[in-house]
């Protein structure tokens, strides 16, 4: 594996440094920050299909890298269409990674996703109509 060249500058890499040199001072180096989307499938781990409405419920127990910003997207997606994006933690409390002081639940009340914790399961029932 070769050696990462140390950033020159104001550049985040060597390369990318080589680059604007021979590009020129017309070129502007990181000038804007362009948001995209990579379509990808979601499969729900519950779903409730209700008169008018559904509601899609994930479970976890942890979340793996890019988990955060994955379920983000899928509850703005889901909220989007008209339905409901409930997430179940078997551990509310627990941090969402280990040494940061986020809490799944404040991670998920942050973002405005209803959650419940595996404990009190019964209660999404109760809020949902089941």
């Amino acid at each position: 594996m070769g050696r990462r060249a140390k950033p020159t500058g104001k550049y985040r890499s060597k390369l990318e440094s080589v680059a604007a040199e021979a590009l020129g001072k017309k070129w502007i180096y990181e000038a804007e920050i362009i948001s995209y989307l990579q379509p990808k499938d979601y499969l729900p781990d519950f779903t409730l299909k209700q008169k008018e409405n559904k509601i899609y419920v994930e479970v976890k127990g942890f979340f793996r890298a890019g988990d955060a910003s994955k379920y983000k997207a899928i509850h703005n997606t889901i909220t989007e269409m008209g339905y409901d994006f409930v997430m179940v933690f078997a551990n509310p409390d627990a941090a969402v990674r280990k040494g940061s002081l986020t809490t799944y639940r404040r991670w998920a009340e942050k973002n405005g996703i209803p959650w419940y914790g595996i404990n009190n399961i019964h209660n999404l029932k109760r809020d949902y109509g089941s």
